[in-house]
């Protein structure tokens, strides 16, 4: 008996493949009625037939999608058969857009193993084709101007198709039916290689072109999905060296992508979580150990093609990690393919604190000193994305440390209650997200960097706009900004309370960081949790600054009830990027000049100014008297007086240079320090100090450095999970969670998990949201959001 079904789909199920897989299979199935895209609702499925034929559809569309895309829901109604279709379609968009519905944007995905074919097969139309895609990859987030999903609608409409490609484009059975970035080079966009004057480098071949001169050494500049990267060999330190001098980056690492997966594991040997991570859809740079720091400290790295190790060591200097990508667009495969390097440097262009490059002209006169040449292309960048960077902190977990390309704007989904309201949230002053919660769904833009600088305001207004749109927000509710009032994200969210005339919610740093993590983990929002927040800084409610706080609280209301005793460091931000001035905040008052100068003598205090002991004795004057100080509990500026009392690193020529290189030099060891708390009326709280000086007396009594790096972060985990679990007993919480930048260090995070477990407690760590503040502005949108409609 013929039965008909309305099935209803929402998720990730739109430039993805999603229509054309439903169609193969409604007709493998002799099933007939059709498939819609419903713009902004998700896709509808009508279908008529044998019933146990339409169940069979329904479970290949819930167990067996296309792997790029996610089922959440599926509605279903089943009816008797009405008037008959003559065969199953594939029905035009949609173009209606509803206010109420929240939707899934498709993110940039990275090219197919179909099309990485095409493009290396001679006998192929898109081969060579830098630009080549599918309904299954290529860009997506980077090129959409509006909803629904169609090539209207995308930055692909400056490239009408050629007959041919039209022909694919218009058959269901074609894999690049309705893939709304295909193109070929008769019809699609183009490849120009030139040199600084903008003047053609090569008469053809601008791909090979680029690949022989980057065997030559020479330094070019990119353009890609979302973004410009500045590329070069690795085999040969020369143009790295050049690279460092020219973009004035000493010491901050820069980031790979390796010719494949054999090459990864020939300079380092990746967990099976970081070999899936890499090759996944998403391809993430991630961040893999060094093979010469997992085994022997003088052993080589192996293997053929492996990167020397001099040029590894010039790539990420001092640490035991390097940022690894793999190939994720046509042009990267094309490069590799013509030429022998194992890998090669691809970092981000633009300087840091400004957004990336994304206009061909704009790319070749602020990028003249710094490249030979320019690799661009005439494919507008609709939205700038970043590449996504995670880190594996455990066997079993790995965080972001940057979240955008490949990931970007997948939602976060709400667990109830939650209101109707639509909350923006601007986020805080560094590593800078926004977003903007809706129907249960927060939409995190992607990474912005840090807004102190016009600029990324701009980026930042632009991104969340652009957000704004595509979710049809008719109104906003609320506005939610840091506590402090000085960041640039304050006035903007400030401005724009004014000008629509919506509450604005001022949400404490920490505060935000626990909000996060209950997001993160999909817990209802009447959750309550103890939250370990570590940092550099975050404006405390009181005024100072806060950086290693021990919270209880939840959406609505948040409770600090203990952390690290607070300290007073000189210089206000110069204590952020000289050791020495956080070391003598701690020992200022319990060593001597002289003992403190056998230590610190000869780092920097200030720029060009060197610790002596005139300039330590003003140092410690000004300290005592509290000149141009900030009164602190940062766990960062903890780490790095432990990274200059142990030698291992003075400056922080980038953010957390200090606490990463501590990280990376540290051996495991049995060595444990003994904390000491100190209780009252306001909670418990670490005495770093002493800690401090019980590390000095163990080196002078000849423990290793490379230990005591360990037993310092140890300690400070530890410690910290252990004022968290009382509080979590007392309190009678099941939940201890960790946030912070801290939380992206993997002793101190395991420190934390060992304790949390021991205590018979759940720990939560985070998994999709980044645990620093690029995670701030999911926290802030659920702060505000409650506080809205309590």
């Amino acid at each position: 008996m013929k039965r008909r079904a309305s099935i209803h789909v929402t998720g990730i199920v739109q430039g993805v493949g999603f229509r054309p897989f439903v169609y193969r299979a409604a007709k493998s199935l002799s099933l007939k009625g059709y498939v819609l895209n419903l713009g902004d609702a998700g896709v509808s499925i009508v279908v008529e037939g044998n019933s146990e034929s339409i169940k069979e559809l329904i479970h290949k569309v819930e167990q067996d999608p296309p792997s790029i895309s996610r089922v959440d829901k599926l509605d279903i109604e089943w009816e008797e058969s009405g008037k008959p279709f003559n065969d199953f379609i594939i029905k035009k968009s949609s173009t209606s857009r509803s206010t109420g519905l929240a939707p899934d944007i498709p993110p940039d995905i990275a090219i197919c193993s179909d099309c990485i074919t095409d493009v290396t097969n001679p006998n192929s139309r898109w081969y060579l084709y830098p630009f080549t895609s599918c309904a299954a990859c290529g860009p997506r987030f980077s090129t959409i101007t509006n909803l629904p999903y169609d090539r209207p609608n995308t930055t692909m409409v400056d490239f009408p198709l050629c007959d041919t490609c039209n022909t694919g484009y218009t058959d269901p059975l074609d894999r690049r039916y309705h893939a709304q970035t295909t193109a070929c080079e008769n019809c699609g966009p183009t490849y120009r290689l030139v040199d600084a004057q903008n003047r053609p480098a090569v008469n053809d071949k601008s791909i090979a072109g680029a690949a022989e001169l980057l065997s030559r050494g020479f330094i070019i500049a990119v353009q890609g999905i979302g973004g410009t990267h500045l590329v070069t060999k690795v085999t040969d330190v020369t143009p790295i060296r050049n690279l460092r001098t020219r973009k004035q980056r000493a010491y901050r690492p820069f980031a790979i992508m390796a010719r494949n997966l054999d090459a990864v594991r020939a300079f380092s040997r990746p967990t099976p979580m970081e070999e899936e991570l890499l090759t996944s859809w998403r391809k993430p740079i991630v961040l893999v150990k060094k093979r010469n720091w997992i085994d022997d400290r003088n052993q080589q790295s192996e293997g053929e093609g492996a990167i020397p190790d001099d040029s590894l060591e010039l790539i990420s200097p001092s640490l035991d990690t390097v940022g690894v990508m793999l190939p994720y667009s046509p042009l990267h495969h094309l490069l590799f393919q013509f030429l022998e390097e194992p890998a090669l440097i691809m970092t981000s262009a633009n300087p840091t604190g400004l957004p990336m490059y994304i206009h061909p002209d704009t790319i070749i006169s602020k990028l003249e000193s710094v490249a030979d040449y320019f690799l661009v292309h005439n494919r507008r960048i609709y939205q700038r994305a970043d590449d996504s960077v995670i880190r594996a902190i455990s066997s079993d977990n790995a965080v972001f440390i940057r979240r955008a390309r490949g990931y970007v704007p997948n939602p976060m989904r709400l667990e109830g209650p939650y209101g109707p309201s639509t909350i923006v949230a601007v986020g805080p002053e560094e590593k800078t997200t926004g977003a903007v919660l809706k129907s249960g769904r927060i939409y995190v833009t992607q990474h912005i960097g840090d807004t102190d600088r016009l600029e990324n305001i701009d980026f930042l207004s632009d991104a969340l706009n652009h957000t704004i749109h595509l979710l049809a927000v008719d109104q906003i509710d609320a506005v939610a900004c840091d506590l402090h009032p000085e960041f640039l994200t304050t006035e903007f969210a400030e401005a724009l309370s004014s000008d629509k005339g919506i509450p604005l919610f001022r949400v404490q740093h920490h505060h935000a960081h626990l909000a996060s993590l209950i997001v993160d983990h999909q817990l209802s929002s009447n959750t309550r949790i103890t939250c370990i927040t570590a940092d550099g800084f975050g404006y405390g409610n009181n005024g100072s600054a806060w950086g290693g706080e021990i919270l209880v609280g939840g959406f609505e209301e948040y409770v600090k009830i203990g952390g690290l005793k607070q300290t007073v460091y000189s210089g206000g931000d110069l204590s952020a990027k000289y050791a020495v001035r956080p070391f003598v905040g701690l020992l200022g008052r319990e060593l001597s000049t002289r003992e403190m100068l056998d230590i610190v003598e000869g780092s920097l205090i200030a720029p060009g100014i060197s610790t002596t002991d005139e300039s330590l004795s003003l140092l410690l004057e000004v300290t005592k008297r509290k000149v141009n100080a900030v009164q602190s509990s940062s766990a960062g500026r903890y780490l790095d007086a432990v990274a200059i009392a142990l030698g291992i690193c003075s400056e922080n020529t980038y953010d957390g240079e200090c606490p990463m290189k501590l990280e990376s030099v540290a051996h495991k060891t049995k060595i444990r320090l003994e904390p000491r708390f100190n209780t009252n009326s306001r909670g418990t709280f670490l005495d770093i100090a002493e800690s401090l000086k019980q590390l000095l007396e163990l080196k002078k009594d000849g423990a290793k450095p490379v230990e005591l790096a360990y037993a310092a972060q140890w300690f400070l985990g530890e410690s910290l999970a252990k004022i968290a679990c009382d509080a979590a007993h007392n309190e009678e919480l099941d939940y201890v969670g960790f946030s912070g930048g801290v939380a992206l260090n993997r002793i101190i995070t395991n420190a934390i998990i060992n304790h949390i477990t021991n205590e018979h407690l759940t720990p939560l760590i985070h998994r999709h949201i980044p645990p620093g503040d690029g995670g701030i502005s999911s926290g802030q949108a659920v702060v505000a959001a409650a506080k809205l409609e309590k």
